[in-house]
């Protein structure tokens, strides 16, 4: 096993252990259902289970075996890209580590374990904010970025109808071949 692919596991596996670790300590502290404010009108600790995805949508034991196939399928995909960016790669560690706590959760538990609460999101825990916010990550990287190969980035050629440079501005072109 090469660096890259020990530290992206290791992440992996850092970031469920983190996720899982911190449901255990919140669900031993703490009742399900009551409401602990930690930041007014911004962020609670409120402990809920979710049989289902995303808000408790679609309540079905078929989300343990969607998280099993999902793992190695997720390892696979980030492992076998050779051009991946340091980003690229980390949100990739992380999405694993949410699949990773929250498919254990579903396969031992029967249901995901929630806790944290913001006003007008659904609770979640570590393992939701890793996935949601590297899948963010992951999209405004792949807008903003320029994928084609160094040596082929170039500007148009001056002065045509397409290199939308200064001299374009206010010609009529006329109509496009």
């Amino acid at each position: 096993m090469n660096r890259r692919t020990a530290a992206f596991l290791a992440i992996a596996v850092a970031g469920a252990g983190l996720d899982l670790g911190t449901k255990a300590w919140f669900f031993s502290r703490f009742s399900l259902g009551r409401t602990t404010v930690l930041v007014p009108h911004v962020l609670s600790i409120q402990l809920t289970t979710n049989p289902g995805i995303a808000g408790g949508l679609f309540p079905s034991r078929i989300w343990a075996l969607v998280s099993l196939a999902a793992i190695p399928l997720i390892a696979l995909v980030f492992l076998r890209k050779k051009d991946a960016g340091r980003i690229e790669r980390l949100c990739g560690s992380l999405i694993l580590a949410g699949a990773l706590g929250n498919g254990f959760d579903r396969l031992c538990l029967k249901s995901v374990r929630d806790f944290l609460r913001i006003p007008g999101i659904p609770n979640f825990n570590l393992a939701d904010a890793m996935l949601s916010c590297s899948v963010a990550v992951l999209v405004l990287i792949w807008i903003l970025h320029d994928r084609r190969p160094v040596g082929d980035a170039r500007p148009a050629p001056a002065r045509e109808p397409h290199d939308g440079g200064v001299g374009d501005l206010g010609r009529d072109h006329g109509p496009r071949p």
